[in-house]
């Protein structure tokens, strides 16, 4: 790290959400997170939920990998 708050990250998954879009996330204690949960509205309205995890590279962008989708509620760590 160089002193910064935040890192650039790129998510790789299905359709327009996590297609190489980049994104700012905040440093966890220092590190990486390991595990990145975004939450998004679907077509009707609804709030989904994609879980990505973090892949091995450690030069930005970090990628991370999506993991599941999860339509039928929040994620239990929000970001």
């Amino acid at each position: 790290m160089d002193g910064k708050s935040t890192y650039r990250a790129v998510l790789y998954g299905p359709n327009t959400i996590g297609s190489g879009e980049e994104v700012d996330l905040d440093y966890v204690d220092g590190a990486y997170q390991d595990v990145l949960v975004v939450e998004t509205a679907g077509e009707d309205g609804d709030p989904i939920v994609r879980s990505y995890r973090r892949g091995a590279d450690t030069e930005e962008p970090i990628p991370y990998r999506f993991v599941e989708e999860n339509d039928t509620g929040e994620g239990a760590v929000k970001n």
